[in-house]
Parts: structure tokens; sequence; C-alpha cells
């Protein structure tokens, strides 16, 4: 069964440049800047005519190409941090995009996303990370922007069978006038 997750890809210059924060993190699996990108909707693992369902909803989505800025470095899991990332600005017609995926992820019959959409990439995953080491680590990257880039696609993308990359690109979506 593919695990998948709809999301935008990086371009280059962006992931070369979230690269250079690599390091400095003992214990952190840092994440291969080919595989950046910010997840709209983690579908996790389906049988196969589950998937086919999803690649027609998803080519049924419309939406206007979308500007995506990042915001600041931070981390998820508080008292036990388990991933560094670079958070991303919630727009209006980003979160219309993540809308617009979860519709189509709930058309076909998938249970309806329960967490808040926080837009963001993934830069290292942890486990047993120290929480002053994160915030030592956070405190010396300061995110200095502006990172922005205009998406003009998503893409369902499948994950090895454990979760995490590489992670391989199954079908890109246009939008807006490349979609019609």
């Amino acid at each position: 069964m593919p695990r998948l997750f709809v999301g935008i890809g990086l371009p280059d210059g962006v992931r070369q440049a979230l690269a250079l924060s690599r390091g400095g993190l003992r214990e952190a699996r840092w994440v291969d800047p080919a595989d950046y990108h910010a997840t709209l909707r983690f579908v996790g693992e389906v049988e196969p005519p589950r998937a086919e369902a999803l690649l027609r909803a998803l080519h049924a989505v419309s939406a206007e190409p979308v500007e995506i800025e990042a915001d600041a470095f931070g981390a998820f899991g508080g008292d036990a941090p388990r991933s560094l990332h670079l958070r991303l600005r919630t727009t209006p017609a980003l979160s219309a995009l993540q809308s617009s995926v979860e519709r189509a992820c709930r058309d076909i019959g998938l249970e309806p996303e329960t967490r808040v959409f926080a837009p963001h990439v993934t830069l290292a995953r942890m486990r047993r990370v120290k929480p002053r080491e994160v915030a030592r680590w956070l405190s010396e990257h300061v995110y200095a922007g502006p990172l922005r880039f205009q998406a003009d696609a998503f893409s369902l993308f499948s994950a090895r069978p454990g979760g995490g990359g590489p992670y391989a690109e199954i079908e890109r979506f246009p939008l807006g006038a490349a979609a019609r």
C-alpha cells in the first residue's frame, strides 16, 4: 500500500537556501533538501483503488497560484521536541488551497484531518533532543528572510512504507491558468 501525502514542492533556490541551516543538533535526523516540501494533507497508507480515486479528486481541485512566504524557524513537540521546521505564513490563498485538498480527500471517503493546518517545511526530525538544545539552535538560527516563491502547482507524493524520504512525486497538479 502506498503511503501518500499532498504537498507543495519547493524551488531549487529555496531548497539550497534552507539547506544552509542544517546541522548543529546532535541526534537530529536532517531531512534531505531534495525532500523539502510543505504538506497540505497527510493521507497515509491507502489501497491502490483509493489512491486512484484520490488522483481523480485532486484533478478537480481548482485554485490560483499561491504566494508562499517563510515566517520563522520553530519546533513542534514542546517539552518533547519531535521536529524542527520553517514556519510558513498562513495566507487566505494557501488556506483555500489546503481546504480544497481536504475536501477532495473527504469526497473519496478519507477521515477528516483533525489537526489545525500549520504550514511549514520540516527540516529535521528528533527523538532524543533536549528542549534546551532546540531552544539554543533556534536562538542561533534566527530566520533572516525574505524567503518567498510562487507555487504554481501542488503534488501527490509517496513516502517509504515506514514514513520519511526519499519522497517520490506521483503526480503534479498545476494551479491557475496552467490547470485549465
